[in-house]
């Protein structure tokens, strides 16, 4: 009975791998079979239940929707005024200081 069982688990393990779930999202089949790792076997489920909408399951949905591919392309004028845009992570605030700040522990007046 607990090879049946176990041969089963792996059944399902190749039809969700088949089916598009990537291996790390899967469960190995002791982690069922035995118990010892409850999360991987629902982190696969929820797996399962996203590739299952991104394929167009009508049914109830579980879980969020695998993103669909965004491709993007931009011509080599965009890029070019990219490349002159300073971003807020360069360091440049905007010209904020600390002018008028108190140091650490003194009082506040009001």
């Amino acid at each position: 009975m607990a090879f049946k069982q176990m041969e089963n688990i792996g059944n399902f393990l190749k039809g969700v791998g088949d089916y598009g779930v990537p291996t790390i999202s899967q469960f190995q089949t002791v982690d069922l079979y035995e118990r010892t790792n409850m999360a991987q076997v629902i982190g696969c489920l929820w797996a399962l239940a996203g590739h299952a909408q991104t394929k167009g399951f009508a049914g109830p949905h579980w879980g969020v929707k695998i993103a669909d591919k965004n491709v993007r392309e931009f011509d080599e004028q965009t890029l070019r005024q990219g490349a002159n845009v300073l971003p807020q992570q360069a360091g440049y605030t905007g010209g904020a200081t600390q002018a008028g700040m108190t140091a650490y522990g003194t009082s506040r007046h009001m």
